[in-house]
């Protein structure tokens, strides 16, 4: 289930955001988050698996015509295909009328899970 980034789980999303990024300096995590949260178009989504532990962040940018997938991070024991899709399905859940799309980076998982979808 997706959970809106809240300031009290910034510890939780900066522990997850150290597993992709390239600089584990807080300041650099916590700039990243703020850039979030300053864009009224832009959400941070921490994730909780089945077991109901926190196991990845999932960052997007809202645009009319899609949705734009920036970053999605999951924890070393969640990171499959299988998690990977029950994030996207919660996030189309939220955002229904939106094609959902990805970076560079991560477009590979997304067209596994549309292709999935079909």
């Amino acid at each position: 289930m997706l959970y809106k980034y809240q300031p009290e789980n910034e510890k939780v999303v900066m522990g997850i955001l150290t597993m992709s990024q390239r600089s584990h300096q807080i300041e650099f995590l916590q700039e990243e988050i703020q850039w979030y949260e300053d864009g009224a178009n832009r959400n941070l989504y921490l994730w909780k698996d089945q077991f109901n532990n926190w196991a990845g962040v999932i960052g997007i940018e809202e645009n009319p015509q899609w949705l734009l997938v920036r970053k999605m991070i999951l924890t070393p024991d969640a990171d499959t295909y299988f998690n990977a899709f029950r994030v996207l399905d919660n996030l189309k859940t939220l955002y229904p009328n939106q094609p959902i799309i990805g970076t560079l980076h991560n477009q590979e998982v997304i067209t596994r899970w549309e292709r999935n979808n079909e």
